[in-house]
């Protein structure tokens, strides 16, 4: 699969590199680590490999591919 970088400048790229940085920091406060394949999806959005709405759909199939489909009740 070829990697696509998406447009986004230094600015933006800090901003994403500090929210990754948050999130990890929350994550560890509540004992918990990212899986390996959970955080090389993160990094590729912050180095802007990934639009936010990639990112989502890579974690949505990396789920679904660990913990199957999820169902709903009432489904």
């Amino acid at each position: 699969m070829a990697t696509i970088i998406h447009p986004t400048g230094t600015d933006e790229r800090t901003k994403r590199r500090e929210d990754y940085r948050q999130a990890l920091a929350t994550l560890r406060l509540e004992g918990l680590e990212p899986a390996v394949e959970a955080d090389a999806i993160f990094q590729r959005y912050a180095r802007g490999e990934l639009s936010l709405e990639e990112m989502g759909a890579e974690i949505d199939k990396l789920h679904e591919r660990q913990f199957g489909p999820v169902r709903l009740s009432g489904d």
